[in-house]
């Protein structure tokens, strides 16, 4: 899974729990896009699985080296 895929997919777990849901009309799982599927739809095709998180496996090293990195130069980012 590319970075760009697993930021996205970190955000929307992240958001699912702190933010009012609108559903994606698709898994109703994640927050929708405007009303069309969420990203974890559009980007892994509704395979929940495939995802980190919802495999209980962890985020790839790249992607939280580049997480701690960005919150490291940036603190008022973090959720």
């Amino acid at each position: 899974m590319c970075i760009t895929c697993e930021h996205m997919l970190y955000e929307e777990h992240r958001e699912r729990e702190t933010e009012p849901l609108d559903p994606c009309p698709k898994c109703k799982k994640f927050r929708s896009n405007d009303g069309k599927a969420c990203y974890h739809c559009f980007c892994i095709g509704n395979e929940m699985e495939e995802c980190p998180e919802c495999e209980g496996k962890p985020w790839s090293k790249e992607f939280l080296e580049v997480k701690a990195e960005f919150e490291k130069e940036n603190p008022d980012s973090i959720h």
